[in-house]
């Protein structure tokens, strides 16, 4: 595993104080870091080694990962909440997400709306705010707004059990290269318009039934390049063939979205068939780039791209 790069490694471990640097780390490196080396008891920020634009958030819980993201991601994503900020009474009882990924301009409009409307937000979003400042990630414009200036925020949570954590960190550490990288947009943008019309249609049924709003095709683009990155190719067909399409079937206003199902296998093979080629053509892309694969953001053996 490549080393841990540590800034500040004898700071004390006082809450509230992020005035630190982020860890710099690479993904791996993050997955197993001693909880008990954290400098803050609730999260740790580290900035990824081969990314610095892109920090990366390990909470000790999903409580303490909604405090700092859930409105966040009602504001950015969510169905009927988009570009507002919702109030705790209204999403406490509604599910974020279990691992986040936010985009600097997305960041920015959230802090900017919270400053106009003079918004009560969280104790642990206004520390969020800060070290998006500190990171550069934000910064306050000459007319005092607040404005992006690059980079990305990704999140994921000890309470994950490992074989999630890590697919969370590939699903996000993606989304993550996609916020800061214009050629990986524009080729994600032309593989999903390009895509076939019945896995379309599958993925984003997938995507409403998810509460993602499917009317934003940014959003919808970097999801689809995300879900089909986050396991290796050899997975995809069972995943998008079996898992999903099983998740699907189960509703029965949503089956028509389903090919033809192989009762033998329990499977659906045409949407098996589609995404496992999308895989191979999203993963040999991002190993000409990065040296990274569908399943993996670390380049193969660690060693730096």
């Amino acid at each position: 595993m490549r080393r841990l790069l540590l800034f500040f490694l004898a700071a004390p471990a006082l809450v509230f104080s992020w005035g630190w640097e982020p860890l710099v780390a690479d993904p791996g490196a993050i997955l197993s870091y001693p909880r008990q080396n954290w400098r803050d008891e609730r999260y740790e920020v580290f900035r990824w080694e081969d990314f610095p634009s892109i920090l990366i958030f390990d909470t000790a819980d999903y409580l303490m990962q909604d405090r700092l993201f859930k409105r966040l991601a009602f504001f950015v994503e969510k169905a009927g909440f988009r570009g507002r900020l919702a109030p705790d009474r209204e999403i406490a009882h509604l599910h974020g997400w279990n691992a986040h990924d936010y985009r600097s301009e997305d960041l920015a409009a959230f802090f900017e709306k919270a400053r106009l409307e003079n918004f009560p937000l969280s104790w642990e979003e206004r520390e969020l705010e800060r070290i998006l400042f500190n990171a550069g990630i934000l910064y306050q414009n000459d007319r005092s707004e607040i404005a992006a200036s690059s980079g990305a925020v990704i999140s994921l949570s000890r309470e994950s059990p490992d074989y999630l954590r890590s697919r969370f960190m590939v699903h996000e550490g993606f989304h993550g290269i996609f916020f800061i990288d214009a050629e990986f947009r524009d080729f994600s943008r032309r593989r999903f318009e390009n895509f076939s019309p019945l896995g379309k249609r599958f993925i984003l049924s997938f995507f409403d039934y998810q509460h993602y709003d499917i009317k934003d095709s940014y959003l919808v683009v970097n999801e689809f390049m995300a879900h089909i990155l986050q396991q290796s190719v050899s997975q995809a067909g069972e995943y998008f063939g079996k898992t999903l399409a099983s998740r699907i079937d189960a509703s029965s206003w949503r089956r028509s979205v389903l090919p033809a199902k192989d009762e033998a296998t329990n499977s659906w093979p045409d949407l098996a068939r589609v995404f496992q080629a999308e895989a191979e053509a999203f993963s040999a892309y991002v190993n000409r780039r990065w040296g990274l694969a569908a399943g993996r953001v670390r380049p193969a053996g660690g060693g730096r791209h």
